[in-house]
């Protein structure tokens, strides 16, 4: 009887070692420490580490309106929404016009992407 209860408790050990590891190799490891950080900074959006040179990418959690979200903090750095095309939202700063794409990261989060050095998003 004992021998069963063991082996039972090693079997659903396995089992929950199994999903997690499922879940970080579907998440990845550096994007569960962001968010982590999100998480656990008190803030309402942090800039990722950048996929590509040039580009910048920031995450939030998506708890109210994420598109009004980044409306305002770009607003906030002089840029003026425009428009919305697909997942692209246009901003106009005096003769310069931008793009910032929002995706739908998993079920709880929400990446923004955009030119480097256009704005800070971060609280």
């Amino acid at each position: 009887m004992r021998r069963m209860m063991i082996w039972g408790l090693i079997g659903i050990l396995v089992l929950i070692i199994i999903t997690l590891l499922s879940i970080l190799n579907n998440v990845g490891y550096s994007n569960v420490r962001q968010i982590i950080h999100l998480e656990r900074s008190g803030h309402s959006i942090i800039q990722m580490e950048t996929p590509s040179p040039g580009r910048e990418r920031y995450l939030t959690k998506d708890q109210n309106d994420p598109q009004e979200r980044l409306k305002s903090r770009m607003d906030r750095e002089g840029w003026k929404y425009q428009q919305q095309e697909g997942s692209g939202y246009f901003f106009v700063k005096e003769d310069r016009q931008e793009i910032v794409t929002i995706r739908q990261w998993n079920h709880f989060y929400i990446l923004y992407d955009l030119n480097a050095g256009i704005a800070n998003l971060e609280d």
